[in-house]
C-alpha cells in the first residue's frame, strides 16, 4: 500500500514536464484517498498550474517513494524556481534547503563523483543569488534549518548560515561562494572517521577524540585534487578546528595564521552545533550558546569576529546603512 507525503506546489513549474505522479488527497470521514491528478511525464501547461494551485494548492500529494525524484526535480528547476517573483522567500528557501540536504547527502554517499562535486558548486552559485538579491532570506532560510544534528543537516546548516554572515559583511559573490562550499564540505574528512565514533551517543576517551581530530586533514586529502574546488573552501576544510589562541588541531597555527574565512568557520560551526539536539546533548538556546561561546571558551574564536556574529543574530535592521556608533570589522582583501 503506497504512502504519501504533502508538498508545497510553489516548486512546480508550468511547461515542465513532471518527473513524478501528483495526487490530490481527498478526505472521506477518518479515510483520506489519493486521486491520481498528474502522471509522471505529463506536461504541467499553465492553465492547469493554475488550476492546480489555486483551487487545490493544500492537498498536494506525492508517493512517498517519490521523493528524490521530487527533489531532483527542485533541482534540476533551481534558478527558475528562486527567480519567480510569484514565489514567497519561505517557499524559495525551503527549495533551496531540500536541495542542498539532498546534494550533500548524495556527495558523502558517493564523495569521489565529480557529478556531486558539479553539484555542490550549482547550488552555491544559485543559493548565494538568492541570498544576495533577497533581504528577507535570512529568516527563510533559518527558519528552515534542521535542528537534528547529522553530518548532511550540519553542512547544509553551516553553509546557509556562512552565507547569510557573509552577506552581513559585505562579502562579495565570489567570496560567498567560497565561504558557501567550505562549509558544505567542511566534515567531509569525518567518512574516514570509524562511525562508530562519529555517532557515539557519549563524550569522546582519548583514542577516540585523537581519531575524530584526523577529519580535517582526511577531508583535505579527498578534495585538494580535485580543481573545482578552490584552495580559499579549502582552508574552512583544513583549519575550521584551529583556535585563535593556537590550541586547535590539526597544525595548532593561531591568529591571523587562521584564515579569514577558516575564523569565520569555527564560530558557525561551533555555534550550530550547540543549538543542535546531538547524540549526547540537548540543544541549547541560541542566546546562552553565544553567552557560553563568548565567556567559557576563551581562545577559541576571533573576538571581534565574535561580537560581529552576535550582532548578526540580534535584532535584526539588516544593516542597510551602517548606523553612527556602529563597531564594524575592517577586513583585509581577501587572499
Amino acid at each position: 500500500m503506497s504512502e504519501y507525503i504533502s508538498i508545497s506546489g510553489g516548486a512546480l513549474l508550468e511547461g515542465t514536464g513532471v518527473e513524478f505522479d501528483l495526487f490530490l488527497k481527498a478526505a472521506a470521514g477518518e479515510v483520506s484517498n489519493y486521486v491520481l491528478y498528474c502522471r509522471e511525464g505529463e506536461e504541467l501547461s499553465p492553465e492547469r498550474r493554475e488550476d492546480l494551485l489555486g483551487k487545490h494548492a493544500d492537498r498536494l500529494c506525492i508517493a512517498t517513494g517519490d521523493i528524490d525524484k521530487y527533489i531532483e526535480y527542485q533541482e534540476k528547476n533551481l534558478k527558475t524556481i528562486l527567480s519567480d517573483d510569484n514565489k514567497s522567500t519561505r517557499e524559495k528557501s525551503g527549495v533551496v534547503y531540500q536541495v542542498a540536504t539532498k546534494v550533500v547527502t548524495d556527495l558523502l554517499e558517493n564523495p569521489k563523483s565529480g557529478r556531486n562535486m558539479e553539484r555542490i558548486s550549482e547550488w552555491v552559485t544559485q543559493t548565494v543569488g538568492h541570498i544576495v538579491d533577497d533581504d528577507d532570506t535570512f529568516s527563510g532560510l533559518l527558519g528552515v534549518s534542521s535542528k537534528d544534528y547529522q553530518i548532511y543537516t550540519h553542512s547544509v546548516n553551516t553553509s546557509v548560515l556562512g552565507l547569510l554572515f557573509g552577506k552581513h559583511l559585505s562579502f562579495k559573490e565570489d567570496e560567498l561562494a567560497r565561504i558557501g562550499s567550505g562549509m558544505l564540505l567542511h566534515d567531509i574528512g569525518k567518512l574516514a572517521i570509524p562511525l562508530n565514533v562519529v555517532n557515539k551517543p557519549g563524550h569522546l576517551t582519548g583514542d577516540e577524540f585523537s581519531a575524530m581530530k584526523k577529519h580535517p586533514k582526511a577531508g583535505l586529502e579527498i578534495l585538494e585534487h580535485r580543481s573545482s574546488v578552490n584552495v580559499l573552501s579549502l582552508k574552512i576544510v583544513i583549519q575550521h578546528h584551529e583556535n585563535y589562541d593556537g590550541s586547535g588541531y590539526p597544525y595548532g597555527i593561531k591568529g591571523e595564521d587562521i584564515h579569514l574565512f577558516a575564523r569565520i568557520a569555527r564560530i558557525i560551526d561551533a555555534y550550530d552545533a550547540m543549538t543542535s539536539k546531538r547524540s549526547y546533548a540537548e540543544p541549547m538556546r541560541p542566546f546562552a550558546v553565544l553567552a557560553e561561546m563568548k565567556n567559557k571558551m576563551p581562545g577559541c574564536f576571533d573576538e571581534k569576529l565574535l561580537r560581529e556574529f552576535i550582532y548578526f543574530l540580534g535584532p535584526k535592521d539588516q544593516r542597510k546603512k551602517r548606523r553612527n556608533g556602529d563597531t564594524v570589522y575592517s577586513f583585509p582583501s581577501v587572499k
